[in-house]
């Protein structure tokens, strides 16, 4: 009898293990399939229940009956798995607004935050759209195994409270029924679904709705007419622009404008890889809508390299066909303009920063548990753009870009001026890469003739950045010279795709002369060699974004390839203790006048230390008006030390 009793506590203990109770202050969802069964692809159902332990009485349920699969493409196969259920009959899970069968759970591996499609939801639905998927954070066990921190949401399809459609059944052949709804998608990966087209402009676009089990050839072939020769056709004739015969007539311009908005203000690399619309019966307008997938947005997708002061309509992933063409219409300009004008005027900077601390909070006890079990904090697990040692950090972060972000769209969406020509001032410079914001620097900081040139992290935040510093010196009207500031030589061509070197000056070396050429907007230009100007550009070279990546000579593509864009930005003045910090969070200026070192421009309370070269400090203030003094004690080099909201700078002062 005691070895039986022993026993029965052994086979008791798994089930012990995993009794059902809330985990944190969020619901507990518990998923196990019928079998035990593990869920392996994205197309077989596998019958399961699901249980829900909550302190709100209203969400619980136990052992309700559902099947479950995978669910993404990139994100199927990452470690911890997104699943797609489908209840047996239509549910209000927690209250949502959707009365459905089919539901998401986003696994949000790859977004160390775990809250951007959340964030993305809610500017959605601050930008006006006429659906925006709903969310609610849980825990996760799938087969008494605990999966983690996981955002339960709508699935994308037609429905009540989803994208409300008219329904179409078979026996609609003719106009009007015909005519709608429909359900579609812009995709990249459209050819692995079983409906799908490519657009006369070759947009890959997959039929949503009606799925593949429900609609016949009549509908097929409608709707592709539609985007092919009522849409497209207009959008890409001569008169586009015209109100009642371009595309403006056959497009739903609220929706088409806060989408576009939305697609900006989230910096998602996907936003035309991914595209939902859709279009109703008896209207001729195509509708934009509803926002998803923005695990790689808010600047996590490090192919962009730093997309912070990015727009989308240039630099997000293929095809851009579609955006590219409505931008070039001045009237759509203006309608973007005048809606960010009221979505600023209304406060969105200060609701979303709400938002993201809040959102925060609530998850705080689940993000815990989830990276114990997943410890990825500060490990790259797909293309993240950062990484962070702490989940705090990762969350200041997004706050950081959602507040530039809106200060670039401000400077970006409402009238951008084009770059001006570049007038050189008595100034260090740093060069820029426009691509992955690196700046050219000298390989091993060398002063030697010959040393390769190469593009580094920008090391403004440290006094020893010499070698990233370029005086620019004009030669004649047409060409200037750059001279680096630590060895005193000249930035020098080496034949195409060879590695720039530096070399003593040769005022009658073509290698050593570069036209400097703005392009496009947000103060960007092109470096075009003397040697042949129109052909060939100083280039980051594959467009790489790790440190040491040569800076090379390249075909001329100055105004299409951001890899041969740069920013000229201003650091110190030649021959003084001078200058304008502008490339930190929080951009400042500084002088010395006198024994006084004077900074200006900094926002309140900001911290300034000074310290000698031995690493002592030696004062230390808080600022408290626009202009700070700091009085030095005697002539020699210090170290000035700047921290703020935005982040911490040094630069080097010579008294």
């Amino acid at each position: 009898m005691k070895n039986f009793y022993v026993l029965f506590l052994c086979l008791l203990q798994p089930c012990l293990s995993i009794a059902q109770t809330q985990l944190t202050n969020l619901p507990t969802m518990y998923i196990n399939t019928n079998d035990g069964s593990a869920v392996t692809d994205k197309e077989t159902y596998i019958p399961a229940t699901i249980t829900i332990v909550s302190s709100n009485r209203s969400d619980n349920m136990t052992n309700v009956s559902c099947s479950v699969k995978g669910h993404g493409n990139s994100t199927w196969g990452m470690p911890k798995k997104p699943y797609h259920l489908k209840l047996d009959k239509k549910t209000n899970m927690f209250g949502l607004p959707a009365n459905a069968k089919s539901w998401i759970l986003l696994a949000n591996y790859a977004d160390k935050t775990l809250i951007h499609d959340a964030l993305a939801s809610k500017i959605s639905e601050l930008a006006g759209m006429s659906f925006s998927p709903s969310r609610q954070f849980v825990d996760l066990y799938f087969n008494g195994q605990y999966e983690g921190n996981y955002m339960f949401s709508d699935l994308m399809e037609e429905g009540p409270q989803r994208v409300a459609l008219e329904e179409l059944t078979m026996a609609d052949m003719q106009e009007p029924e015909v005519s709608g709804g429909y359900l579609l998608q812009l995709y990249g990966f459209a050819s692995s679904d079983p409906v799908w087209f490519t657009s006369s402009q070759g947009m890959p676009i997959i039929i949503k709705y009606p799925g593949s089990a429900d609609i016949n050839d009549q509908q097929k072939n409608y709707i592709i007419n539609y985007i092919n020769n009522t849409f497209e056709s207009r959008l890409f004739s001569d008169n586009f622009k015209d109100p009642v015969n371009g595309y403006r007539a056959v497009v739903d311009s609220v929706s088409l404008v806060n989408w576009y908005i939305a697609s900006e203000l989230t910096g998602n690399p996907d936003s035309f890889w991914s595209i939902y619309i859709y279009k109703h019966r008896n209207d001729d307008r195509l509708y934009f809508g509803p926002l998803w997938d923005f695990d790689i947005a808010f600047n996590n997708d490090n192919r962009l390299g730093d997309a912070t002061y990015k727009l989308m309509r240039d630099y997000a992933h293929e095809p851009r066909a579609w955006i590219e063409r409505i931008w070039q219409d001045e009237w759509f300009k203006q309608a973007v303009q005048r809606r960010w004008t009221e979505l600023v005027n209304s406060g969105i900077e200060d609701t979303l920063e709400t938002f993201i601390d809040q959102t925060a909070a609530l998850i705080d006890q689940s993000q815990q548990k989830n990276y114990q079990v997943w410890n990825t904090l500060n490990t790259r697990v797909y293309l993240e753009t950062y990484l962070f040692d702490t989940y705090a950090e990762g969350i200041d972060y997004l706050k950081t870009y959602m507040k530039e972000r809106i200060d670039f769209l401000n400077k970006n969406l409402i009238s951008p001026a084009p770059t001006p020509p570049f007038t050189v001032e008595n100034y260090y410079y740093t060069i820029q890469n426009n691509n992955t914001n690196n700046a050219i620097d000298v390989t091993g900081g060398s002063a030697l003739s010959g040393a390769l040139l190469m593009l580094w992290q920008p090391l403004y935040d440290t006094y020893d950045n010499d070698s990233q510093l370029w005086k620019i010196e004009p030669v004649d009207n047409t060409y200037f010279r750059f001279i680096n500031k630590h060895s005193g030589l000249a930035m020098t061509a080496n034949g195409i795709n060879n590695n720039l070197l530096q070399k003593p000056l040769n005022t009658e070396d073509a290698a050593q002369k570069w036209k400097i050429t703005p392009i496009l907007t947000g103060d960007l230009y092109g470096i075009e060699s003397a040697v042949a100007p129109d052909y060939y550009a100083v280039d980051n070279n594959g467009g790489i974004i790790d440190n040491g990546n040569k800076v090379i000579v390249w075909n001329n593509q100055i105004t299409s390839n951001t890899n041969q864009q740069w920013h000229l930005l201003k650091q110190e003045v030649v021959g003084g203790s001078s200058g304008i910090i502008q490339n930190t969070k929080t951009p400042f200026e500084y002088y010395v006048s006198g024994n006084q070192l004077c900074v200006n421009n900094l926002p309140q309370n900001a911290l300034l230390r000074v310290f000698d070269l031995q690493g002592i400090r030696i004062r230390e203030v808080r600022t408290e008006g626009e202009l700070t003094s700091i009085s030095l004690p005697q002539k020699g080099i210090y170290i000035l030390n700047v921290i703020t909201e935005g982040g911490t700078c040094s630069v080097k002062i010579k008294y």
